[in-house]
């Protein structure tokens, strides 16, 4: 027996045997490239409808992403050119590729450098079919298998029989990357990081998988089998559980109803809420209307978007954060310069400052969509009362040009800041006087005061939100809010998090805005917890002051 450490990719228990996975292709190229793009092309588009059938509107969108880099001209006229040049063919793709790919893998941001795996993974596709890889039937198992793997990738991932995979366990991708994302929609555990793993596992290895903890036990005694599949039936209780919870209103313990909202990056992410109870959207990310093309979205399109997502919300609010680039996200048409520490740079309302014009038309349009109705109006990374003043100042000439237009609007709309930055949390109290709402954005927020990088894995272990100088900025800024009688909301990672879900309540807070996935599992924490006794965990965590025992202390509390 033999216990692995790995990341948790995805959440939940399985137990099965192995099925490692690996790929013998040879370096000798037995087409042209032309030929492998489109060979390659042809692949994608296969397991494109594969996909459509057996998974979401957004994992499809992964094998879109990797066709619109094979379609990519200035990524395949390198290779040409190099190929031009000398180079074989398979060492053209992986020189161009490998270059590309290490440029994103060199920025401080996770996304990015994800991003980095998808152009290698096209590589290698492209490698693939230069070599006469050709696309290969589902592979059928009798059972349940647990698919490990040096890499997978979504394509590696497609090519199984979905139905039959029980789990995922590779040594390389992050808890970001496109197979984890493809695992969660699955509904599987996934667990990346396992170091060694070809000389750890081997196909008929028995495995038991933790997707929670990113734990792998490798042939397991019959003792920690026993205790495993005792776990597994406390998981799938818990399942049932959260399913029910989905359909229903969250409340405390003591019966007080708690608002829970969700996080969204585009409307589509809306078609995972049919029959899902929720508060409405506690922040609705904008970037994807600015990134996806390399000309600005119109007005017309931008209010098509917040339409649609205000519409299906009904009665509830949606908060709409206004474009928010800069950092990880940049963008041609709005003149960004390259800086040395963009995330300390010009970036969230600094660059909406610096593109007026752009900025006024989104307000123009949030306005305009959210006619006859209501809206909240977020302002990302304040740290001065002068830019809230300023972006107030901007909302009320689109109010203004909206008019000269004879264009309705709303007029039922709240203004509120992200609160992420060490400035804006310590001056909270001041920031509750001139708006409506606070939205706490803790992955900001815990990196500015722990000064880490939380993508930065040579600092990582200084990026803790445990940390009490971050708990008792969370906590001021939430009797800030309290105080002055408006709203306060954790839309976060910490939001998801259900260490953090009892101090939350102990802090006042009423709102939290999660992933669609995690839902069901806040509103169940939710329900274990009382404000009484809630108060008094925070009052321990806030008097200690080391990050180790607060930690100790706020899981044992998730583990009531």
């Amino acid at each position: 027996m033999e216990i692995i450490k790995g990341i948790a990719g995805a959440p939940g228990l399985a137990k099965a045997d192995a099925y490692f996975y690996r790929k013998n292709i040879s370096k000798t190229a037995v087409v042209d490239i032309d030929e492998a793009v489109k060979i390659s092309l042809e692949k994608i588009e296969g397991l494109k409808r594969k996909a459509e059938n057996s998974l979401g509107e957004g994992e499809v969108k992964i094998f879109e992403a990797y066709k619109m880099l094979l379609e990519d001209r200035a990524l395949i006229s390198q290779i040409r050119s190099r190929i031009e040049d000398g180079d074989d063919a398979v060492s053209a793709t992986e020189a161009v590729t490998g270059r590309m790919s290490a440029i994103l893998a060199s920025k401080k941001n996770e996304y990015m450098r994800q991003r980095a795996d998808d152009i290698r993974y096209v590589g290698k596709l492209i490698c693939e079919s230069l070599c006469g890889a050709k696309q290969e039937d589902d592979k059928n198992f009798e059972g349940k298998v647990i698919l490990a793997a040096y890499e997978l990738t979504p394509v590696d991932t497609m090519l199984f029989d979905l139905k039959n995979l029980a789990a995922i366990v590779t040594e390389t991708g992050g808890a970001t990357s496109h197979t984890v994302i493809l695992a969660k929609s699955l509904g599987i555990p996934a667990v990346t990081g396992v170091e060694n793993i070809e000389k750890r596992i081997k196909t008929g290895s028995f495995l038991c998988v933790d997707g929670n903890t990113g734990k792998v036990t490798v042939d397991p005694g019959k003792e920690q089998l026993a205790e495993f599949e005792m776990r597994l039936e406390e998981e799938r209780n818990f399942i049932e559980k959260i399913k029910s919870l989905k359909k229903s209103k969250a409340y405390l313990r003591d019966g007080e109803e708690f608002n829970v909202c969700v996080n969204i990056g585009n409307p589509e992410d809306l078609n995972e809420l049919e029959e899902t109870v929720f508060n409405g959207v506690g922040l609705f990310r904008t970037e994807f209307l600015y990134s996806k093309s390399q000309k600005k979205p119109t007005f017309e399109q931008q209010a098509e978007a917040y339409k649609k997502v205000i519409d299906f919300c009904g009665d509830e609010y949606v908060t709409i954060r206004t474009i928010d680039v800069g950092g990880d996200k940049i963008i041609d048409y709005l003149n960004m310069k390259k800086e040395e520490n963009p995330f300390l740079g010009s970036r969230g309302i600094r660059l909406s400052m610096d593109n007026g014009e752009i900025f006024l038309e989104q307000l123009c349009a949030i306005l305009y969509a959210a006619r006859g109705k209501k809206v909240k109006i977020l302002l990302p990374m304040i740290t001065s009362v002068k830019e809230l003043d300023w972006a107030k100042d901007m909302i009320k000439k689109a109010e203004e040009r909206l008019s000269e237009k004879n264009l309705d609007f709303c007029r039922n709309y709240l203004v509120g800041i992200m609160i992420e930055t060490p400035a804006c949390a310590v001056c909270a109290d001041i920031f509750a006087k001139k708006c409506d709402f606070f939205s706490i954005g803790t992955n900001d927020l815990v990196q500015y005061i722990t000064a880490a990088d939380r993508g930065n894995v040579s600092v990582a272990k200084f990026y803790n939100p445990y940390h009490l100088a971050v708990l008792r900025l969370i906590d001021f800024t939430a009797k800030s809010a309290v105080k002055n009688g408006i709203s306060v909301s954790v839309c976060g990672d910490l939001a998801a998090n259900l260490d953090f879900t009892e101090i939350f309540v102990g802090m006042g807070i009423k709102s939290l805005s999660v992933p669609a996935m995690i839902l069901g599992r806040v509103k169940k924490r939710l329900g274990e917890i009382s404000e009484k006794e809630a108060a008094k965990t925070l009052e321990t965590v806030l008097s200690s002051d080391d990050g180790d025992k607060i930690e100790g202390i706020l899981k044992k509390g998730e583990r009531k």
